[in-house]
Order: C-alpha cells, then sequence, then structure tokens
C-alpha cells in the first residue's frame, strides 16, 4: 500500500495559550490504493477520522475563484487558460496551491469538530456524515421551517460548523478558557470606539418639500419656530410645498445593505433633541428630533461581552 502520511501540528484553539501544551493532529493522506467504506475510498484521516476526496472538493470548489485571482495578480495573468491549474509559477502550480488550501480547511474544520465532540456538543459522528445531515435538512416537509429549505454541500458545512464553533467557544470559555477581568478591561479599552457605540432611539418629525430650496434656508426657520413653541404642523405651514410625518428610529436595527439607513444613522447620532438636521442624501428633508434616548460609548460594565467575544476569536 502506497500512502503519503504527514504529521502535522495544528494550534486550532488556544487552549495551548493558557496550559502550554500543543493540539497535536496526526494526519494520513492515502494515494494509490487505499481502504474504503461502503464502496467509497478513504482520501485520508485526521487524528484516525477518515476523510473522502469529496470532502476535499467542497473546500476547494469555494477556494477556487480565489486562487486564480491571487495567481493573476502576482503573476500578472490576464485570463486563465486550460494550462493553467498545472503550470508552474514560482514553487508550486495553482492545482497543488488550491490543494493544499483545501486540505487545511478540511483538517482545521475535522479537528475542531473533534474538539467539540470530545466536550459533549451535537456533532456528526464523522465528518464524512454531514453529508448524512445534509439529506435529511433537504428532505421535504411539512413542518415549518426557519431559513432556507434546501441547502448545497458547502452552504450546509459552511451552516453545521459555524454552529459547532460557536457552543465549543462558548465551552471553553467556561472552563479552558476563562480570561481574568483585568485582560478583558484591557481588551475593551483597545477596541475602536466605533465597536463600542451605544445604540440610541430617536423620533420625531420629519419636514418635506418639492421644489428646490436648499435645506440650509429651511432648516433655520423650522429651528426657530419650533423653538417659539410651533408644533410640526404649524412650522409647516410656512412653506407652501412641505408636508410633515412621524419617525421612530431604533439605530439597533439600521441595515447594513441599506445606504440610506446607514447615512440617517450617522446623522441622528451627532445630533440632539431639539435639533433640526438635513436628512441624508441630499433629499429635500429635514428630521426634527423631538425626542432622543441612548448613544455614547458604551462603558465596560454595560458591554462586557465585546471584549469576551474579542478574546475568545484571538484564541481561535
Amino acid at each position: 500500500m502506497k500512502r503519503v502520511k504527514i504529521t502535522l501540528l495544528c494550534v486550532i484553539i488556544g487552549i495551548t495559550a493558557l496550559t502550554g501544551l500543543w493540539l497535536l493532529s496526526r494526519y494520513t493522506k492515502y494515494s494509490g490504493t487505499s481502504p474504503s467504506i461502503n464502496g467509497r475510498k478513504i482520501a485520508g484521516t485526521v487524528n484516525g477520522e477518515p476523510f473522502f476526496q469529496d470532502d476535499i472538493d467542497i473546500f476547494a470548489m469555494e477556494l477556487r475563484a480565489a486562487v486564480a485571482a491571487d495567481y493573476g495578480s502576482r503573476y500578472g495573468l490576464t485570463g486563465v487558460g486550460a494550462k493553467f491549474w498545472d503550470t508552474k509559477y514560482g514553487n508550486s502550480t495553482p492545482r497543488q496551491t488550491l490543494n493544499r488550501m483545501a486540505m487545511d480547511r478540511l483538517v482545521r474544520d475535522m479537528v475542531l469538530i473533534q474538539e467539540a465532540r470530545r466536550r459533549g456538543i451535537d456533532t456528526p459522528q464523522t465528518y464524512s456524515g454531514m453529508e448524512d445531515e445534509r439529506q435529511e435538512w433537504n428532505t421535504p416537509t411539512a413542518d415549518i421551517v426557519y431559513g432556507p429549505k434546501q441547502l448545497g454541500p458547502a452552504e450546509y458545512r459552511s451552516y453545521r460548523v459555524s454552529g459547532i464553533t460557536g457552543e465549543l467557544k462558548t465551552a471553553l470559555l467556561k472552563k479552558e478558557l476563562v480570561p481574568a477581568e483585568s485582560q478583558l478591561r484591557e481588551i475593551f479599552a483597545a477596541l475602536p470606539e466605533g465597536q463600542k457605540k451605544a445604540s440610541f432611539h430617536a423620533s420625531g418629525t420629519i419636514f418635506k418639500w418639492e421644489d428646490n430650496t436648499a435645506s440650509s434656508a429651511i432648516r433655520g426657520s423650522l429651528s426657530q419656530s419650533l423653538r417659539q413653541g410651533a408644533s410640526p404642523a404649524e412650522a409647516a405651514r410656512n412653506f407652501q410645498t412641505m408636508s410633515t410625518e412621524d419617525f421612530s428610529f431604533d439605530s439597533e436595527y439600521v441595515s447594513k445593505e441599506n445606504p440610506y439607513q446607514q447615512e440617517l444613522e450617522a446623522i441622528l447620532e451627532n445630533a440632539a433633541k431639539g435639533d433640526c438636521v438635513a436628512g441624508p442624501q441630499g433629499l429635500p428633508e429635514i428630521y426634527y428630533v423631538a425626542e432622543k434616548e441612548g448613544g455614547g460609548l458604551l462603558r465596560f460594565e454595560e458591554a462586557p461581552g465585546l471584549a469576551v467575544n474579542k478574546w475568545i476569536n484571538s484564541q481561535f
């Protein structure tokens, strides 16, 4: 039996940082004649657990475009022809790089799942068993399904491993990776201010008009009327084409895919109660902030989880 045997030191999770021990992952990749399970040839094992070529192929398909783009950028390639994958650039071919990266991702996921399984976290009985889980997930059902009803191999692997990773992090934080409060405070202090912003709620009135009058000219007049005790409806009567509507804004629910909401969040974040501010994107509208709660920067005591998340993510 011809086979290539490689021993890797896998620093998958930061237990090593606290205990001084290294997780030794024994990885064997078979070539030529190899054992099989239910007629499927084993491509290799990680800590004795088998994997198959289609397990590797899932990662290779995900990484294929990125590898091609990287080689194109580094070597000034204008296109990817039939010979691209087996042409040597520098010390390796793109196919060798792709296979190595796919194998690294596979080994990492397998060791991560093995560590989770060792702690009693729900995982597939074997890594390749994820395909059986996926088939069951994709089976039509009359039950209400939250999320996509059909998932491909790559999508299901990502979904499943993400969930297992979250549970493993929680388990590690309870026992092996318990940070000291002094460490967390130091991490929190070093976080960018953008990550420590407190959510806020603002409400009031939007003034809208139809002509081309600049908002700066209108804002001053509206502000003066409102300060003198006029209601929003009364202040709007000074302008022929102006209408009003109520607004209620929660920064916690701003969509990252909505540029208008993102710009409005920045505007209202810097506004105080009683302010009139121009709306986003140069539109003919002014926001009158009648009420505002929250905002500012969070203190450590208000959001220690920000530091905890940073800590555990740094250990992976």
